[in-house]
C-alpha cells in the first residue's frame, strides 16, 4: 500500500502508451525496411516526418482548451485527448500493417506523418496530464515512473516482438501491437481526474502570453538552447540502430536479449536519477546525464568494430541507463519551466524545440554512415552530444560569464574534441599527417587552456591527469585494432603538456611583474 502511494504505477501504463508510437516508427519500421532491404539513405529520410511532432506547438492551444465534445464533459480534457489519439493510433498501426514497404513506399510513408501527427497529439495531452498529476505524487516519481513505462514499450515488448521475428510476420506484429494501443484507452479512463486550468476558449490567444512568460526568465536563450541540443546525439544515432543490427547480422533473438537488460537499465538508470536529483540538485543531474549520453554514444564505435553478442549487450545496457537518466532529469527540468496557466502550451513548445534539430539531422542519418561508415557515424554523433554538456555546466556554475567560466567551457570542448578526434578512423589519409607535431600542438594549446582556467588546482594534479589522458587515449586507440600503440605519440604528449605548462608559467611570471 505504501509502494502505491509513491509510485503512479498508471503513468508506467501510459508511459508504455506514449512509447507505441515511437517503437513503431522507430525500431520496428527502420528493421522491417532493411530487412526488406530499403536503402539506409531512404530509411533516413523518413524519419524527417518526425518533424511533425516538432511543429506540436501550432495545434497545442487547441488540445489546451478545447474539450472534445460529451467525452470531455465526464472524463475531463485531458483523459478526453488522450483516449481519442490512443484509439486513432490503433487504427494507424492496423493500417500500416496492410501496406508493402517495397510496393507501396508513398502509402507507408503518408500513414507514418499520421502516426508522427496522432502520437504528438498524445505527448501533449500526456504531458499536461502528467504536470498536473502532480496534486497526487511527487514530480521526480511521475518523471522515473513515465520513463520507466516508456522503456518498458520501447525494450519489454522489443524484446518479446523481436524474438518473435523468425516466426511472425511484420505485419502481424503491427496488428497486435495496434490490439495492445487500444487496450491503452483502460488505463486513460481508469486514470484519476485532475484539477485542470480554467481556460476560456480556444484560441491562439494564449500562445504570446505563454512564450512571455517564459522569456522574463533571464537564462531563457541558454534554456532554449539547451532544450534544443541535449538529445541531439541520441536522436541522430537511435535512427540508425536497427539498421546497423541487422547490418553486422545481428539476429531477431540478439535484439531480444539485448532489449531483456535495457529494460532492467531502464529502472536503475530512471530511479537513479531520481534520487540523485534528491540528494543533490536537478542542475547536476543534467550535467551528469549530458556526459554519460556523450560518452555511450562513443561507445557504439566500439560496437561496430567487434559486433559481438556481448558487446552488443554491455553497450547497449550503459547507453539505456543514460538515456533514461537523461530522460528523467530533463522531464523534471521541463516541468521545473512551466508555468500552470500554459501547461500544455508550454510543454508543447520546449518538446517541439528539443525536437526540431535532432529530427532534421536525424533525416540525414543514412547518408552520414554511407559517406563516413558506422564506425566514423557513432563519433559524429558523439560530436553532437559536446553543445549539451556545455550548455548544462554553464547553467550549473550559476550562469556568471567570466572569464574564468569561459575558459573552462573551452577546456571541456577541446578535452571532449581531442578524445573524439583521436579516434576517428582517417583511413589512407593518416599517413599525409605529422602526427607527432599535430600531438604535441593539441596538447600544449590544451594545457595552456587547462591551467589558465583552473587556477584553484594544484599544478601537480593537472599535469598528472593531462598525462594520464594522453596515455589512456593511446591505450583506447590500441584496443580498437585501427592502430598500434606509439610510444612516440605519448611523449609527444607529454612534451607538449610540460611545454604548455612552461609558457604559462612563464606568461603568468611576467604579468605578475
Amino acid at each position: 500500500m505504501l509502494l502505491s502511494r509513491k509510485i503512479p504505477f498508471n503513468f508506467i501504463l501510459l508511459g508504455v502508451s506514449a512509447s507505441l508510437p515511437y517503437f513503431v516508427t522507430g525500431a520496428a519500421l527502420t528493421r522491417w525496411l532493411r530487412v526488406e532491404g530499403i536503402d539506409l539513405s531512404d530509411i533516413g529520410l523518413l524519419s524527417l516526418g518526425g518533424l511533425i511532432v516538432a511543429a506540436n506547438f501550432l495545434w497545442s492551444p487547441l488540445i489546451n482548451s478545447l474539450k472534445i465534445p460529451l467525452l470531455g464533459t465526464y472524463i475531463g480534457l485531458r483523459r478526453s485527448w488522450l483516449a481519442a489519439s490512443q484509439i486513432t493510433l490503433a487504427i494507424l498501426f492496423f493500417s500500416l500493417s496492410m501496406i508493402s514497404p517495397s510496393a507501396s513506399f508513398i502509402s507507408l510513408f503518408i500513414i507514418v506523418l499520421l502516426i508522427f501527427f496522432v502520437a504528438s497529439v498524445q505527448d501533449i495531452s500526456m504531458d499536461a496530464y502528467r504536470v498536473e498529476y502532480d496534486e497526487f505524487f511527487a514530480t521526480e516519481n511521475l518523471a522515473s515512473s513515465y520513463v520507466v513505462g516508456w522503456r518498458i514499450g520501447t525494450y519489454l515488448f522489443g524484446s518479446v516482438i523481436f524474438s518473435a521475428e523468425s516466426s511472425l510476420s511484420w505485419p502481424l506484429i503491427l496488428k497486435i501491437l495496434s490490439v495492445v494501443m487500444l487496450l491503452m484507452v483502460i488505463v486513460t479512463l481508469a486514470s484519476k481526474k485532475v484539477k485542470e486550468a480554467q481556460i476560456s476558449k480556444f484560441g491562439f490567444n494564449d500562445f504570446f502570453p505563454a512564450l512571455k512568460q517564459f522569456i522574463q526568465n533571464k537564462n531563457f536563450i541558454v534554456i532554449l538552447l539547451l532544450i534544443a541540443f541535449f538529445r541531439l546525439s541520441d536522436t541522430v544515432l537511435g535512427y540508425m540502430a536497427y539498421p546497423f543490427y541487422t547490418d553486422v547480422g545481428f539476429t531477431g533473438n540478439d535484439l531480444a536479449v539485448k532489449n531483456l537488460y535495457n529494460f532492467v537499465a531502464t529502472f536503475v538508470g530512471a530511479f537513479s536519477a531520481a534520487l540523485f536529483m534528491q540528494k543533490t540538485s536537478l542542475l547536476r543531474g543534467l550535467f551528469v546525464a549530458s556526459l554519460t549520453i556523450l560518452f555511450t554514444n562513443l561507445s557504439f564505435s566500439y560496437l561496430a568494430l567487434y559486433p559481438t553478442l556481448s558487446n552488443l549487450i554491455w553497450i547497449n545496457f550503459i547507453d539505456t541507463f543514460a538515456q533514461a537518466f537523461a530522460t528523467a532529469c530533463f522531464l523534471a527540468f521541463l516541468v521545473s519551466l512551466i508555468n500552470r496557466k500554459f501547461t500544455a502550451i508550454q510543454h508543447a513548445v520546449f518538446t517541439s524545440l528539443m525536437l526540431v534539430p535532432g529530427y532534421v539531422m536525424r533525416g540525414y542519418s543514412g547518408f552520414f554512415v554511407e559517406s563516413l561508415d558506422y564506425y566514423n557515424f557513432f563519433l559524429l554523433c558523439g560530436f553532437f552530444g559536446l553543445p549539451s554538456v556545455l550548455l548544462t555546466y554553464y547553467l550549473l556554475r550559476s550562469t556568471v560569464f567570466s572569464t574564468e567560466n569561459i575558459l573552462k567551457l573551452f577546456s571541456i570542448l577541446l578535452i571532449i574534441s581531442i578524445l573524439i578526434v583521436s579516434m576517428v578512423n582517417f583511413g589512407n589519409y593518416s599517413n599525409q599527417f605529422n602526427d607527432n607535431l599535430i600531438h604535441f600542438s593539441m596538447y600544449f594549446f590544451l594545457t595552456l587552456v587547462v591551467f589558465a582556467a583552473s587556477k584553484k588546482t594544484h599544478y601537480v594534479v593537472l599535469l598528472l591527469l593531462l598525462i594520464i589522458m594522453g596515455i589512456s587515449i593511446e591505450i583506447a586507440q590500441y584496443f580498437t585494432g585501427l592502430r598500434y600503440f606509439e610510444y612516440m605519440d605519448i611523449i609527444a604528449n607529454s612534451i607538449g603538456v610540460f611545454g604548455g605548462y612552461l609558457i604559462y608559467k612563464i606568461s603568468s611570471y611576467n604579468l605578475k611583474n
